[in-house]
C-alpha cells in the first residue's frame, strides 16, 4: 500500500490559478533579478520614509513592505574552475541550461558511448541521473559521500506524521535560536531519496545504465578541453571507470543570509543576528520590529522548523 501520493502537476497548475484569480495577480508578477534591498526610515525627495528601495535589473521600485521567498539561498561553492565549466556545472544552473551540455548531447544525438558522473545523495541527483539516461547517455555513475537514504521526506516522518506536535511543540518551546538550529540539522540529516525515485534508479541499475557507490568522493580530477574528456580519481576507487564526458554536482545550497548579494546593504544599515546562517527573526517572521520586510522558506527556519510549515498553528 502507497502511504505518500505525489500531486500532479495539474493539481498544482490549478492551485496557483487559484490563487491568481483569487487575489487577482493577473499581470503582476515580473521577471527580474534584484540586485539590491535598501531601506530608508528618513526618506528623501525622491521616496517616502519608512520605505524600501528595490533595485532590480530591470530597474527600481518603491515599496512599504516586502517578503523574502528566496528558496534555499546560495548554491554550494562550484568545485571546479572557469576553466573546466564546460564539463561541469552544479545542478542550480540548469534553470538557465539545457541539461546536457552541447558536446554531450553531439555524442549523445549520434549514438557515441557517453559517461557522466552525478554528485550527490538528495532527490536532485536522483532525478538528474533519470534524466540523463532519458536524454540518451549511455552510462551515469551516482557517486556520495554518505550511505544511500530513503525517506519520504527529507526529514524524518515524526515531523510531519500522526504525532508531529510533539516535535513541533518541542521546537517552538526551545529556549534560545541555536537549540532550534541543532533540532533543524538533527531533522533534516542530509540528502535523501523517495520510495519512487528509488524505484526509477533500480530499473536504470538493472539495464546497467546506472551504477551507484556510496561513501565515495572525487579526490582528484583533470579536464582535457581537447577531447571535452575528464580523467576522474575516486575514494575508494571505482574500478574501471571511464573517461568522463560530465560532472554534475548535486550538492544542495548554502543556507547563509550573510552571503546574499542583495541584502549587502540592508545587513549594514540593520544588521541581525544570525545561527548557522539563519537569520534570527520575530515571532511574526519579520526582520526586526521596525523593519517590515518579512521571510519565508527556508530562511525562515528558526520560526518554522525543519518542515518550513508554521509550527505554531500546528502545535
Amino acid at each position: 500500500m502507497q502511504d505518500y501520493y505525489t500531486p500532479s502537476t495539474s493539481l498544482f497548475n490549478d492551485y496557483c490559478q487559484d490563487c491568481i484569480d483569487r487575489y487577482s495577480l493577473n499581470n503582476l508578477v515580473t521577471q527580474t533579478d534584484v540586485h539590491s534591498i535598501e531601506y530608508d526610515e528618513q526618506g528623501t525627495d525622491e521616496r517616502p520614509d519608512n520605505c524600501f528601495t528595490i533595485k532590480t535589473s530591470t530597474g527600481t521600485q518603491l515599496a512599504r513592505t516586502v517578503v523574502l521567498a528566496i528558496g534555499p539561498g546560495m548554491p554550494a561553492p562550484p568545485p571546479f574552475t572557469s576553466d573546466e565549466a564546460e564539463g561541469a556545472c552544479h545542478t542550480a544552473q540548469l534553470l538557465k541550461q539545457e541539461c546536457l551540455a552541447p558536446h554531450v548531447k553531439r555524442k549523445a544525438d549520434s549514438k557515441r558511448t557517453t559517461n557522466v558522473i552525478v554528485v550527490g545523495g538528495g532527490l536532485t541527483s536522483a532525478q538528474i541521473v533519470d534524466l540523463c539516461i532519458k536524454k540518451g547517455v549511455s552510462k551515469v555513475y551516482h557517486i556520495m559521500r554518505d550511505n544511500f537514504k530513503i525517506k519520504h521526506f527529507d526529514l524524518s516522518l515524526d515531523w510531519v506524521a500522526k504525532y508531529k506536535n510533539i516535535n513541533q511543540a518541542a521546537f517552538w518551546s526551545a529556549d534560545t535560536d541555536e537549540e532550534r538550529y541543532e533540532m533543524i540539522m538533527s531533522a533534516r540529516n542530509g540528502g535523501s531519496i523517495t520510495p519512487a525515485y528509488k524505484a526509477v534508479l533500480e530499473s536504470h541499475q538493472t539495464k546497467g545504465k546506472v551504477f551507484r557507490h556510496t561513501k565515495t568522493q572525487i579526490v582528484d580530477k583533470s579536464w582535457d578541453s581537447t577531447s571535452k574528456l575528464w580523467t576522474i580519481k575516486t575514494e575508494p576507487p571505482i574500478p574501471d571507470l571511464p573517461l568522463v564526458d560530465y560532472i554534475y554536482y548535486a550538492t544542495g545550497a548554502k543556507a547563509d543570509i550573510k552571503a546574499m548579494p542583495l541584502l549587502k546593504s540592508l545587513l549594514q544599515s540593520h544588521p541581525i543576528k544570525t545561527v548557522g546562517g539563519l537569520p534570527c527573526l520575530t515571532y511574526d517572521m519579520q526582520w526586526s520590529n521596525n523593519v517590515p520586510l518579512f521571510v519565508a522558506g527556508r530562511f525562515a527556519g528558526l520560526q518554522l522548523g525543519p518542515d518550513r510549515k508554521s509550527t505554531r498553528l500546528n502545535s
